[in-house]
């Protein structure tokens, strides 16, 4: 399995088809630079979305991978649907993060949300929030 099999992202329907294919075969762990990429790349919004709604079920996320879910989670320049989709991505995403990593994921993710709770967001992402903190074993926000 290729690392990055997506091509160029400018062309995004191929790059769909190939991530919807990777999903339905389980195959996206293997390609997790190739996902990173992807999560990086602001000139398509469709494409990140359909990541973030498929990557939960990546058995062994990289530390790498995990830091870029959660940066979509805490930038305040993105719309809150990918927001929302990344904080559900990462609740998903603990549940396979080995033991040794853990306590880093868990603290970085601590801190955003403490961050992002500090100050007022809508009831929507709240909720998105309150099941992170419930996640990484935080208080919840209110």
């Amino acid at each position: 399995m290729k690392h990055d099999p997506f091509g160029n992202l400018t062309d995004w329907g191929p790059v769909l088809d190939i991530v919807a294919e990777l999903a339905e075969k389980g195959d996206l762990s293997g390609c997790q630079p190739g996902l990173i990429r992807i999560l990086r790349h602001k000139g398509n919004w469709r494409l990140r979305e359909e990541v973030l709604k498929h990557i939960g079920q990546i058995q062994n996320p990289s530390n790498e991978l995990l830091r870029q879910v959660l940066a979509i989670l805490d930038d305040d320049n993105l719309y809150y649907d990918a927001r929302i989709l990344a904080g559900s991505a990462l609740v998903q995403l603990m549940r396979h993060v080995r033991t040794d990593e853990e306590a880093a994921i868990t603290g970085q993710a601590r801190k955003v949300i403490a961050k992002l709770v500090s100050t007022p967001q809508p009831p929507f992402f709240n909720r998105a929030l309150k099941d992170l903190s419930v996640a990484v074993g935080c208080t919840a926000p209110a």
